[in-house]
């Protein structure tokens, strides 16, 4: 080898350096530091929701369940709904730091655009919402959890890129709603990669409901003065789970949960009620880029933790308009198949259900079948196709939907 060519190689090497140095101090520069001088890491997902409903769902954008449309001559319509919207947005930010109170700390939250969620016409300026937002204090066996976030008892939500602000499957077996809570999870043993934890949570009471003709805001479940509690035994076999995105197939890993809530609401100042379920959750990669997850539970007065008992806790009104009817128990769960054989490319299929028993239930029955496909070209580019076919039983028999949604985004 010749000194010129030694020269020469030193020069390129000298230059690869300078370029690496220059890059490593333009990303120092721009990154997002808290006056606590941590640094705050900012996720986006920008998309496009073009969707379509055949029949009458509860909303055009997200429907939850079929409902009731009949024609002008009495007979049983198939209406159509076309719409677009960018309310599934969403922004996100996490921080972390070692060495608080000898725990690591890591903090995150997550938005999206869908806070007019109930207006019969979308916004055509959708305004910020609040989804989770979590402070996690995590010691080697213990961790404890202040913020808001889904119910413990069902923490799962489907993959699905059209059923972001309202999860697929709610109202149907799945209960997601994200609220305030103090929740604590410790580990009881480990044995290689499996370990088995007791969890459990103190939560905001809501049941999603007032008292029938009254002129107040207050929720029947901050009414009764308690707040929920809820109780959850879990098995893992995998140490990263906790790393893993919700939204990502597993590869490996397994998690199974056996939980219980119970609740208050006092739907008159002489009567307390109570609210209660048992709950199991699965999650577990089948191997071959192949996962399954779902959720079962039965319980009532369930409306507040998201859509149980078909968005119902009581039957029609008892004996006076300020009085509501009988208490409704749900028989409910969800189960969904996923698949990414290519990096590329997911694929999924799932069903749920709620069956509902009690006095005089406006919704007896829902049943929810979808599709989706995603597919990303290149990164941070995707798109996904997603099909949904709903069955609603009523008094006076079921009533069909059929809810398709095609999105085009980038997550950043």
């Amino acid at each position: 080898m010749t000194v010129d060519s030694l020269a020469a190689r030193l020069a390129r090497t000298d230059s690869a350096l300078a370029l690496l140095q220059q890059r490593v101090a333009t990303e120092a520069a721009s990154g997002v530091r808290l006056r606590s001088r941590i640094q705050l890491d900012l996720s986006a997902r920008l998309v496009v929701n073009a969707s379509g409903t055949r029949g009458v769902g509860t909303a055009a954008e997200i429907p939850v369940f079929a409902t009731p449309a009949p024609t002008a001559g009495g007979g049983r319509g198939r209406p159509q709904v076309l719409g677009m919207s960018m309310r599934q947005s969403l922004l996100g930010g996490s921080a972390s730091m070692d060495s608080v109170a000898g725990a690591t700390l890591l903090v995150d939250f997550e938005l999206d655009f869908f806070a007019r969620a109930l207006d019969a016409s979308p916004p055509l300026f959708p305004e910020p919402r609040l989804r989770t937002a979590r402070l996690f204090l995590v010691w080697p066996r213990t961790e404890v959890l202040v913020g808001m976030d889904t119910p413990l008892i069902s923490d799962l939500n489907p993959v699905s890129t059209a059923g972001v602000a309202i999860p697929v499957f709610a109202a149907a077996g799945n209960l997601w709603n994200w609220l305030p809570q103090f929740r604590v999870t410790r580990t009881l043993a480990t044995r290689g990669e499996w370990a088995v934890a007791a969890q459990g949570a103190i939560m905001s009471p809501n049941a999603s409901e007032r008292s029938p003709g009254a002129t107040g805001t207050m929720d029947l479940g901050q009414a009764s003065g308690r707040p929920a509690l809820q109780s959850r035994v879990r098995l893992r076999h995998g140490t990263d789970l906790d790393d893993r995105p919700a939204q990502g197939v597993w590869r490996s890993g397994v998690e199974v949960g056996v939980g219980s809530h119970v609740g208050w609401l006092r739907p008159s100042p002489s009567n307390t009620l109570r609210s209660w379920a048992i709950a199991a959750d699965v999650h577990a990669a089948l191997g071959h880029g192949v996962e399954v997850r779902g959720e079962a539970y039965r319980g009532a007065l369930l409306r507040g933790l998201g859509g149980g008992g078909i968005g119902q806790n009581f039957g029609t009104l008892g004996v006076s308009a300020s009085e509501p009817g009988l208490p409704l128990t749900g028989t409910a769960g969800w189960l969904q198949l996923n698949a990414q054989w290519q990096p590329s490319l997911v694929q999924g299929i799932g069903c749920g259900t709620d069956r509902v028993s009690g006095d005089r239930a406006d919704r007896r029955r829902n049943g929810v079948c979808a599709l989706h496909v995603t597919w990303r070209p290149a990164m941070p580019l995707f798109m996904s196709l997603e099909y949904r076919r709903f069955r609603t039983h009523y008094a006076d028999g079921p009533w069909r939907a059929q809810h398709w949604n095609l999105a085009f985004g980038v997550d950043l």
